[in-house]
């Protein structure tokens, strides 16, 4: 937890460089949510972290500065928030990162595993053998290394409770096929 301080500022830098807009611009880093339901969604989530103690290091309700139409949301960051909060535990689907200290590598892993769902993980950190090793432990169907890239070929899909099976590469595939079992005597069996 040594560094948790210099961590938020360069976290709260980062987010104010964010540019919503039009996601069919270049320059633009994030767009609207879906609807207006999802919209109110993270808004409520919003006003739910600070309810429940939770610091508002940056961002917070409302639309970014500039925008006052459309459904975008103000990127958000919590800190000061524990592992119990529901901002921690839920899946949001929005521009909120809730960001809980650890005291060690197995304290971070515990943290990351003690939820109900598993669709996505990110590990970040200069030393890539010790983040292979912690994102192997996180119990989540897609664990990004210091990249936020989407690989379209590579299966996605979650654990627990964000969801059952493999979208995309043959993984994926696998939905449409019919398997088959052929039992015969003796005890042979064969697949296919």
């Amino acid at each position: 937890m040594c560094c948790l301080g210099e961590f938020e500022q360069v976290a709260k830098e980062a987010v104010s460089r964010i540019k919503s807009g039009n996601p069919g611009e270049a320059d633009t880093d994030i767009g609207p949510m879906v609807s207006a339901k999802q919209w109110e969604r993270v808004q409520g989530y919003i006003r739910l972290g600070v309810a429940e103690g939770a610091t508002l290091l940056a961002g917070g309700e409302g639309r970014p500065e500039g925008l006052d139409k459309g459904w975008f949301v103000k990127p958000t960051i919590f800190t000061g928030a524990t592992n119990q909060m529901r901002i921690a535990r839920e899946e949001i689907f929005g521009p909120v990162l809730t960001v809980i200290p650890y005291d060690d590598e197995a304290d971070a892993v515990a943290i990351a595993n003690d939820t109900r769902y598993g669709l996505s993980a990110l590990v970040l950190g200069q030393d890539i053998e010790r983040c292979e090793r912690v994102a192997r432990q996180i119990d989540s169907g897609r664990v990004l290394v210091n990249t936020l890239a989407h690989e379209p070929r590579a299966p996605f899909g979650g654990f627990k409770h964000s969801g059952l099976g493999r979208e995309m590469g043959r993984w994926g595939m696998n939905a449409y096929r019919e398997p088959k079992t052929l039992l015969m005597g003796a005890g042979r069996a064969s697949h296919g």
